[in-house]
Protein backbone atom coordinates (compact mmCIF):
# COMPACT_ATOMS: atom_id res chain seq x y z
CA UNK A 1 0.00 0.00 0.00
CA UNK A 2 1.76 3.13 -1.27
CA UNK A 3 0.68 6.39 0.37
CA UNK A 4 1.63 9.81 -0.98
CA UNK A 5 4.52 11.49 0.83
CA UNK A 6 3.37 14.36 3.08
CA UNK A 7 5.76 16.83 1.43
CA UNK A 8 4.34 16.00 -2.02
CA UNK A 9 0.80 16.48 -0.74
CA UNK A 10 1.79 19.80 0.90
CA UNK A 11 3.41 21.06 -2.31
CA UNK A 12 0.33 20.22 -4.40
CA UNK A 13 -1.58 22.99 -2.64
CA UNK A 14 -1.60 26.54 -3.98
CA UNK A 15 -2.61 27.82 -0.54
CA UNK A 16 0.79 28.71 0.87
CA UNK A 17 0.10 31.27 3.59
CA UNK A 18 -0.80 28.82 6.35
CA UNK A 19 1.74 26.02 6.86
CA UNK A 20 0.04 24.47 9.93
CA UNK A 21 -3.33 24.30 8.17
CA UNK A 22 -1.89 22.85 4.95
CA UNK A 23 0.10 20.35 7.02
CA UNK A 24 -3.00 19.23 8.89
CA UNK A 25 -4.91 18.90 5.61
CA UNK A 26 -1.99 16.89 4.22
CA UNK A 27 -1.88 14.54 7.21
CA UNK A 28 -5.62 13.97 6.94
CA UNK A 29 -5.34 13.45 3.18
CA UNK A 30 -2.73 10.74 3.72
CA UNK A 31 -5.06 9.13 6.26
CA UNK A 32 -7.98 9.08 3.81
CA UNK A 33 -5.65 7.47 1.25
CA UNK A 34 -5.04 4.77 3.85
CA UNK A 35 -8.79 4.43 4.50
CA UNK A 36 -9.48 4.29 0.76
CA UNK A 37 -6.93 1.50 0.32
CA UNK A 38 -8.63 -0.44 3.10
CA UNK A 39 -12.11 0.16 1.67
CA UNK A 40 -11.15 -0.82 -1.88
CA UNK A 41 -8.41 -3.40 -1.56
CA UNK A 42 -8.83 -5.21 1.76
CA UNK A 43 -11.29 -7.99 2.46
CA UNK A 44 -13.12 -6.65 5.49
CA UNK A 45 -16.37 -7.63 7.10
CA UNK A 46 -19.31 -5.49 5.98
CA UNK A 47 -19.33 -3.80 9.40
CA UNK A 48 -15.65 -2.83 9.17
CA UNK A 49 -16.12 -1.56 5.60
CA UNK A 50 -19.05 0.64 6.65
CA UNK A 51 -17.09 2.07 9.58
CA UNK A 52 -14.12 2.75 7.28
CA UNK A 53 -16.52 4.60 4.96
CA UNK A 54 -17.83 6.59 7.93
CA UNK A 55 -14.27 7.57 8.87
CA UNK A 56 -13.51 8.44 5.23
CA UNK A 57 -16.53 10.76 5.06
CA UNK A 58 -15.79 12.44 8.40
CA UNK A 59 -12.16 13.12 7.48
CA UNK A 60 -12.95 14.16 3.89
CA UNK A 61 -15.48 16.71 5.12
CA UNK A 62 -12.83 17.97 7.56
CA UNK A 63 -10.46 18.53 4.63
CA UNK A 64 -13.18 20.38 2.70
CA UNK A 65 -13.98 22.47 5.77
CA UNK A 66 -10.32 23.45 6.13
CA UNK A 67 -10.11 24.35 2.43
CA UNK A 68 -13.24 26.49 2.72
CA UNK A 69 -11.71 28.21 5.76
CA UNK A 70 -8.44 28.92 3.95
CA UNK A 71 -10.26 30.36 0.92
CA UNK A 72 -12.62 32.53 2.96
CA UNK A 73 -10.23 33.78 5.63
CA UNK A 74 -8.61 36.41 3.37
CA UNK A 75 -12.11 37.83 2.70
CA UNK A 76 -13.61 37.56 6.21
CA UNK A 77 -10.47 37.66 8.40
CA UNK A 78 -11.83 35.20 10.97
CA UNK A 79 -10.97 35.98 14.59
CA UNK A 80 -12.46 32.76 16.00
CA UNK A 81 -13.40 29.26 14.85
CA UNK A 82 -16.43 29.09 12.56
CA UNK A 83 -18.81 26.26 11.75
CA UNK A 84 -18.89 24.21 8.59
CA UNK A 85 -22.39 25.60 7.91
CA UNK A 86 -21.10 29.16 8.06
CA UNK A 87 -18.16 28.36 5.78
CA UNK A 88 -20.32 26.43 3.32
CA UNK A 89 -22.94 29.19 3.17
CA UNK A 90 -20.23 31.76 2.38
CA UNK A 91 -18.42 29.58 -0.16
CA UNK A 92 -21.75 29.41 -2.00
CA UNK A 93 -22.43 33.13 -1.52
CA UNK A 94 -18.99 34.19 -2.77
CA UNK A 95 -19.11 31.54 -5.55
CA UNK A 96 -15.40 30.96 -5.03
CA UNK A 97 -15.26 27.33 -6.14
CA UNK A 98 -18.03 27.56 -8.75
CA UNK A 99 -19.91 24.66 -7.17
CA UNK A 100 -22.87 23.40 -9.17
CA UNK A 101 -26.32 22.95 -7.60
CA UNK A 102 -25.64 19.19 -7.69
CA UNK A 103 -22.33 19.69 -5.84
CA UNK A 104 -24.08 21.77 -3.18
CA UNK A 105 -26.85 19.20 -2.71
CA UNK A 106 -24.29 16.40 -2.48
CA UNK A 107 -22.21 18.25 0.10
CA UNK A 108 -25.28 18.91 2.24
CA UNK A 109 -26.20 15.21 2.23
CA UNK A 110 -22.62 14.13 3.00
CA UNK A 111 -22.42 16.71 5.77
CA UNK A 112 -25.47 15.05 7.31
CA UNK A 113 -23.63 11.72 7.27
CA UNK A 114 -20.56 13.40 8.79
CA UNK A 115 -22.74 14.72 11.60
CA UNK A 116 -23.49 11.14 12.66
CA UNK A 117 -20.12 11.14 14.40
CA UNK A 118 -21.74 10.50 17.80
CA UNK A 119 -22.46 6.78 18.10
CA UNK A 120 -24.93 7.30 20.95
CA UNK A 121 -27.31 9.40 18.83
CA UNK A 122 -29.01 6.49 17.02
CA UNK A 123 -32.19 5.40 18.75
CA UNK A 124 -33.83 3.60 15.81
CA UNK A 125 -32.54 0.40 14.22
CA UNK A 126 -32.61 1.90 10.72
CA UNK A 127 -30.38 4.80 11.83
CA UNK A 128 -27.40 2.74 12.98
CA UNK A 129 -24.00 3.32 11.39
CA UNK A 130 -24.34 -0.02 9.63
CA UNK A 131 -27.50 1.17 7.88
CA UNK A 132 -26.25 4.72 7.28
CA UNK A 133 -23.06 4.29 5.24
CA UNK A 134 -22.75 2.65 1.83
CA UNK A 135 -20.11 2.16 -0.82
CA UNK A 136 -22.08 4.63 -2.95
CA UNK A 137 -21.58 7.24 -0.20
CA UNK A 138 -17.85 6.56 -0.35
CA UNK A 139 -17.77 7.11 -4.12
CA UNK A 140 -19.89 10.28 -3.88
CA UNK A 141 -17.65 11.66 -1.14
CA UNK A 142 -14.56 10.80 -3.13
CA UNK A 143 -15.95 12.50 -6.24
CA UNK A 144 -16.75 15.82 -4.57
CA UNK A 145 -13.56 15.76 -2.48
CA UNK A 146 -11.34 15.36 -5.54
CA UNK A 147 -13.34 17.98 -7.45
CA UNK A 148 -12.62 20.48 -4.66
CA UNK A 149 -9.02 19.35 -4.16
CA UNK A 150 -8.28 19.76 -7.87
CA UNK A 151 -9.94 23.16 -8.18
CA UNK A 152 -7.43 25.60 -9.67
CA UNK A 153 -7.72 27.88 -6.61
CA UNK A 154 -6.83 25.02 -4.27
CA UNK A 155 -4.11 22.97 -5.96
CA UNK A 156 -2.10 22.20 -9.06
CA UNK A 157 -4.64 19.50 -9.99
CA UNK A 158 -2.43 16.51 -9.17
CA UNK A 159 -4.67 14.86 -6.59
CA UNK A 160 -5.79 11.47 -7.94
CA UNK A 161 -8.03 8.85 -6.39
CA UNK A 162 -6.93 5.23 -6.43
CA UNK A 163 -9.15 3.09 -8.63
CA UNK A 164 -10.58 -0.35 -8.27
CA UNK A 165 -13.80 -1.27 -10.00
CA UNK A 166 -14.28 -4.68 -8.40
CA UNK A 167 -15.79 -3.32 -5.17
CA UNK A 168 -18.21 -0.83 -6.75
Amino acid sequence: MQLTNIDIIRHNFKIKNNYPLISNISYTYQYIEYLSNNILFEHNTSVITKLLIKDYIINSISIIEAIFYSLLNPIYNFKHPVSFNYLFKNIIKENILKLTPEDIKLLYSLKTLRNKIHIYSSFQAKLTDYNSYTLDDYYLMRTILYKILNNSLVSNGKFKAKEKNARK
